[in-house]
């Protein structure tokens, strides 16, 4: 996942503020201010089958697919017209914790009963992929016989509103179209738990931007044209597509004023001024009341492997985003003192260029910003060129958690412009955001 469309945001910035995760006692999130349309139920002719069949990137990408359960409707009925219903990308993709034992292993987390995020994460990217080109299948079939190839890749994900997952409980996800631009599409994923009884019980949502490009026999990357999403005459689609387009306008808006594009407001400098001067920067601090946010960092170093390549033969951007989760989880516990820190969610997710197989991929969490109520840990990820000596941005992730007794009082101390700049970002978020993870 790379390229980010003109129809849904600036091409290198998005900012993206989501819901954050709640648990089962609370649901109360930046949702709760508007009302997203409700989730879509299994459409009438939608069949079992195979997950490889059915969802062949799901099952592909995602540890256990083989054992994955997977419904929708005949590849043949979503390809008719030259525009899409809803219903005919739709997908249902369902993981047998209950009865596999082994798969319940290579999803859990160490306490035995909470769902890894990270594999959530693959399997949000994954199944959108599914889902997108599903939509697209006759643009698909124009675009090879005209001697060029369509490959979607993941811009965004928004709207993240999910309770905690049980992994000793069936989980189901449910993903389909919502919105749908010249080149670009909002996928949304609806997840659910299965009681003893097989009975759905509603576990959140998930939002996703694809963008398709098209590529030519010498590998050069244009914007390729989408199918219309046909929402006529059905009412809850008409209301999503709605939904989808007022979070495009919004993208589009809060990009302009990114950090990366523009300098401070004037309103802004006298909070820098006070946040990094007013403090001696002559030694890394380390305080029970403040901490440099050069002490709050983690990094690790990986060389790409083959087998977490997406179909495209980059490396699968859920798999990015899992490892940046993975590295941001171990900052946050260090930062808390907390072997366990509550996940609360995202901010945002960039995607600015593609990660080849054999690359070294260097990335590297820190905490930019924090408050009694929450803490955002930004992972900054590169690849190397080890001829040149330097390193091209490729990833930035912003995770949110809910900091312990320990670290509630704890502030961040930027010492350098561009930590300065991590700071702010971060107190933007979190202004922006700072009745929703309360």
């Amino acid at each position: 996942s790379s390229l980010v469309s003109a129809d849904f945001a600036h091409p290198l910035h998005f900012f993206v503020p989501v819901c954050p995760l709640v648990t089962h006692h609370s649901r109360s999130s930046i949702c709760s201010m508007r009302r997203f349309s409700q989730r879509m139920l299994p459409p009438a002719g939608a069949i079992s089958g195979p997950g490889l069949e059915i969802a062949p990137i799901t099952c592909s990408l995602s540890v256990g697919g083989s054992e994955l359960l997977a419904r929708g409707l005949p590849a043949a009925a979503a390809c008719s017209s030259p525009s899409r219903r809803v219903q005919d990308s739709w997908l249902e993709v369902t993981y047998p914790f209950m009865r596999s034992e082994s798969l319940r292993a290579r999803y859990q987390l160490p306490d035995g009963r909470g769902i890894r995020w990270g594999r959530l994460f693959e399997a949000f990217d994954a199944l959108s992929g599914d889902v997108a080109y599903r939509h697209s299948c006759g643009a698909f079939k124009e675009e090879e016989k005209a001697g060029s190839r369509l490959a979607f890749v993941t811009a965004a994900h928004d709207g993240l509103d999910i309770a905690r997952l049980d992994a000793s409980r069936d989980l189901r996800l449910r993903s389909y179209a919502t919105g749908v631009t010249k080149s670009a599409m909002e996928v949304r994923t609806d997840v659910a738990h299965l009681n003893a009884n097989g009975e759905e019980e509603d576990a959140g949502h998930v939002f996703t931007v694809m963008v398709a490009r098209r590529i030519d026999s010498e590998g050069n990357s244009t914007a390729a044209k989408l199918p219309a999403l046909d929402v006529s005459g059905d009412a809850a689609a008409e209301q999503r597509a709605a939904e989808a387009a007022e979070k495009q306008e919004r993208r589009k808006r809060l990009s302009k004023t990114a950090l990366k594009h523009s300098p401070p407001t004037p309103e802004e400098v006298p909070l820098l001024h006070a946040r990094c001067y007013e403090r001696s920067p002559t030694k890394v601090i380390s305080t029970a009341e403040e901490t440099s946010m050069s002490a709050t960092v983690v990094s690790s170093v990986q060389i790409m492997q083959w087998n977490h390549r997406n179909i495209h033969g980059n490396m699968f951007g859920g798999y990015l985003m899992r490892k940046a989760f993975e590295l941001a989880y171990i900052c946050a516990a260090r930062f808390d003192s907390n072997t366990s820190p509550e996940f609360i969610g995202f901010d945002d997710v960039f995607f600015r260029k593609p990660v080849h197989v054999g690359s070294i991929w260097s990335y590297t969490a820190k905490v930019c910003y924090s408050t009694p109520d929450s803490f955002r840990v930004v992972v900054e990820a590169y690849v190397d060129d080890v001829q040149a000596g330097k390193g091209e941005a490729t990833n930035e992730f912003f995770f949110v958690f809910r900091p312990s007794h320990a670290s509630k009082e704890k502030s961040i101390v930027p010492e350098s412009y561009q930590e300065a700049m991590l700071w702010l970002e971060g107190r933007r978020r979190w202004k922006q955001g700072e009745h929703h993870f309360d």
